[in-house]
Formats: C-alpha cells, structure tokens, sequence
C-alpha cells in the first residue's frame, strides 16, 4: 500500500477495515490478501490470504504462510481463525477449503485448531523443491464453524 499521505496505524486500520468491509460480499470481488505485522517490532509475520472458488455454490479457499521466525508462536492460528472469522461472518460462503503439506504437521494444526476436519489426500498437489508433494486437504462448513462459536 502506498498511500499519497502519511497515514497513522489507526488510520490504515480503519482504510483496510473499510476496504474489506466493502468488497468482501461483492462477487466480483475474487480475492482478499491480509499481511501479518507483529505490532511490537513491526516485522512482517506472513500473510493470509481468501479466494473465492466457485461463486455459485459459495465455496472459497484459505492460504497462509508465516515466516520461519514466527514459527510455533500462534500467529498461524490467530491469523487463520480471524479471516475465518471474517469470511462467514460478512459473506454468503458455505464452506472453505484449505491444504498443507503432508510434511507440516504444525500447519496441520494450525487448521484443525481453527475447526477445518481432514478430507482426503492430494496425490503430488505442488511442487516444492523441485518434487510433487502430496498435501492433505481440508474443509470447513459454516455450519460446524456457527456451532463452534
């Protein structure tokens, strides 16, 4: 963001909330992207990020990536259970779907803390040093997410 005036933290707070506020429900409105800054030392964290897969049957996919600094100090849970949060709270999505590695059990947490059930397998899914890696996939219903609440 390169704003054309100096904006406070309060005040890019409040841009973003805005901003999210009024694209989240529009459908041409596909993606939606939140970088992860610690408040203390200002570091970038990582990032979370929301797609929406198919508007017709209200079904989006959820991405996170923490930087290896910030491993194992719950900014990977807290970051996906807010844009969670956020998603079936303002939106009209269903389900979201996610994946991680079969390699990353931290990331595997990270989604079970937040309520995604296990659903399967991807058989060779990404590419990641040079090799397919098979990655787990995930859903999580609005219903079960209300129920959790």
């Amino acid at each position: 963001h390169q704003p054309l005036q100096e904006r406070t933290e309060e005040e890019l707070r409040q841009h973003l909330k805005r901003y999210t506020e009024h694209n989240l429900g529009h459908p041409h409105h596909r993606e939606y992207k939140w970088v992860v800054i610690d408040t203390k030392s200002l570091e970038r964290v990582g990032e979370v990020s929301f797609d929406k897969l198919d508007i017709g049957q209200k079904i989006g996919r959820i991405g996170y990536s923490i930087a290896p600094g910030w491993w194992g100090k719950g900014f990977g849970t807290a970051v996906v259970g807010a844009m969670v949060d956020k998603i079936f709270s303002e939106s009209d999505c269903q389900r979201i779907e996610a994946e991680c590695s079969i390699h990353n059990p931290a990331s595997r947490r990270v989604l079970e803390k937040n309520g995604f059930t296990r659903e399967g397998t991807k058989r060779g899914y990404l590419e990641i040093h040079g090799e397919r890696v098979d990655h787990y996939s995930f859903g999580l219903l609005k219903e079960d997410w209300e129920k959790q609440r």
